[in-house]
């Protein structure tokens, strides 16, 4: 099976955390220990991994495959697993497996719940004979309330059991789907691929057809491409780039060179100061999508609140439903508004941040010295003027790289906004991100509009001209034989269906704006994590001594730069 970057890549982080720990060892305790606090303080997160789905669904299997039996699952046509169970998988991955939904067993379904409100990534597993009632409502109530549209593979399992006509299961997905967004969705046998392992020594050829067959394959890739996108957002990047940052940190104590320990350390700085602010800014994005949701639903719910209210005074009329759906639609557009809005705010502020932190770096004695570098003749060139390291002997030429510093510098300054201070931050390239916001907002909420029939008013709404069924038993006039929970539960019904409507529409232009935006935020900072590096690699190049240690460092370096390229390839789907 191919690897499973939801678990290298925090595989990677943890082991090149653990290896720098012990190289940063060897350093002075002034250098050491700063470095050892950052490095401890912001650790790695463990990925959580969730798979839900119907009790005899395969959800077992489906682990014991994906983790090639790295654990001994119990698996059974019954409901084998009663509880919320949680793997540790070798330290990189939590694997939890939960409960059968609704498997006439309640308190299940609470136990999974919170599970998969903590998800990184939720694996759905559907059986072959696919979807009943209960299983659809379950997956709109993973994706619409507990709002993992964006984190959810659907998997059919034992697929190699059942033959389906072509186009068979994809119709099936998209009826589940009802409202919401496209999910990817795999099938795959998990059983195939581990009779398989079991015939590797014995048959070969067969235990190859067998795991080629299993279709594990096709998950494995969705997982990969899951993670290089959370890669994208911090979720996995954030310690592989924080190792860089340390690491890079590391080696410019190693140099007696004034010069190049300055290069070094700013350059780290930098580094640091990018990586985490994109971080932040992802999680500041997240929060403000959850708030807009958050909105969303309490539209619908007053919507709901509404219709309920005028049916209990007297018959439902139809200019009090489109009152009510006049209300809803400018609630829904100025919740909207303030998402956009919010946006752009917390843009504005971040790189006005990030311009005053890139000012701090620059006005430290290590900014000043990597400043002054090529600035003036070679010939004439003294760092003794800032004293950067107690007993070294600055060198009176300027290294060969620091023209290519000083461009690198200026171009830093002026891209981030703070060459002539923060004020100008305004119109630096970083800020372009802002401008472009607007252009992440193209998806807008569909308007509701009732439908004018005689004896149907309130039964449909119509969503961007499409007619759309929201629980047409509670929008008529219940004849009186017709029982009061009868009733009671078509309102439920009713209201459950309102929200999920609503929230699919918020979920699609969340998925569209963050995309957006996170686009436009990568397209300036992944260009300049790389000519920091490259910077870095020169400055290392022309060093005329090396030592062992230092060589350790930029071996660290090296790995963490390969597995966030690992991510970014996922990512694009390379």
């Amino acid at each position: 099976m191919t690897v499973n970057l939801f678990k290298e890549s925090s595989a990677a982080a943890r082991a090149l955390g653990e290896e720098l720990r012990y190289i940063l060892e060897d350093l002075d305790s002034s250098v050491r220990e700063p470095l050892l606090n950052r490095l401890s303080v912001e650790t790695h997160p463990t990925p959580l991994l969730v798979v839900t789905g119907y009790h005899s669904a395969g959800k077992s299997t489906l682990i014991e495959a994906l983790t090639n039996r790295a654990f001994n699952i119990p698996i059974g046509s019954g409901v084998t697993t009663d509880a919320v169970t949680e793997y540790d998988w070798d330290g990189d991955v939590r694997l939890v497996d939960t409960p059968g939904v609704r498997a006439d067993r309640p308190a299940h379904d609470a136990l999974a719940e919170q599970a998969l409100q903590a998800a990184d990534l939720v694996l759905f597993a559907v059986p072959v004979e696919l979807f009943d009632d209960t299983l659809v409502a379950h997956l709109r109530d993973v994706l619409g309330r507990l709002a993992k549209a964006r984190q959810t593979l659907i998997v059919i399992t034992k697929a190699g059991t059942m033959e389906a006509a072509p186009g068979h299961r994809e119709a099936a997905i998209h009826e589940a789907l009802g409202s919401f967004e496209p999910v990817p969705w795999v099938e795959c046998d998990a059983q195939y691929y581990l009779d398989g392992m079991d015939l590797t020594e014995t048959a070969p050829a067969e235990a190859a057809a067998f795991i080629e067959a299993s279709g594990l394959e096709n998950v494995a890739a969705f997982i990969n491409r899951f993670a290089g996108q959370q890669g994208e957002l911090g979720r996995l990047s954030q310690p592989l780039q924080l190792v860089t940052a340390i690491a890079l940190e590391a080696s410019a104590s190693l140099t007696d060179d004034p010069n190049e320990q300055a290069a070094l350390t700013v350059l780290a700085r930098q580094r640091s100061a990018l990586s985490k602010r994109r971080i932040h800014l992802g999680d500041l994005l997240e929060s403000r999508s959850a708030q807009f949701r958050l909105d969303a639903i309490r539209a619908a719910t007053q919507f709901a609140d509404s219709i309920e209210r005028d049916e209990q005074s007297g018959e439902l009329t139809e200019a009090e439903l489109e009152a009510n759906l006049a209300t809803l639609n400018a609630t829904l557009s100025a919740a909207l508004d303030r998402f956009e809005d919010s946006v752009k705010q917390l843009l504005e502020v971040q790189f006005d941040d990030l311009a005053s932190e890139v000012l701090a770096i620059e006005a430290t004695p290590y900014g000043r010295l990597a400043i002054q570098l090529g600035e003036v003749e070679k010939a004439s060139f003294d760092g003794r003027e800032v004293a950067v390291r107690h007993g070294s002997a600055p060198t009176v030429a300027a290294p060969s790289w620091t023209g290519d510093l000083s461009k690198y510098l200026k171009q830093f300054n002026k891209f981030w906004g703070a060459g002539d201070g923060v004020k100008a931050a305004a119109g630096s390239n970083g800020h372009q991100v802002v401008l472009k916001v607007g252009h992440a907002f193209g998806k807008k909420f569909k308007p509701w509009e009732a439908v004018k029939k005689a004896n149907t008013i309130g039964k449909v709404a119509k969503v961007g001209g499409v007619a759309f069924a929201v629980g047409l038993e509670a929008y008529g006039v219940f004849a009186e034989e017709r029982a009061a929970v009868k009733a009671e539960l078509a309102r439920a019904e009713r209201r459950r269906s309102i929200t999920q409507e609503i929230l699919a529409q918020a979920d699609a232009i969340v998925t569209d704006a963050l995309q957006s935006v996170g686009g436009d935020l990568d397209s300036v900072f992944k260009p300049e994590f790389h000519r920091i590096d490259a910077m870095a690699a020169e400055i290392h190049g022309a060093q005329s001594t090396r030592t062992e240690l230092r060589d350790r460092l930029t071996s660290v370096q090296s790995r963490a730069a390969s597995a966030l390229l690992a991510l970014a390839s996922a990512a694009e789907g390379r």
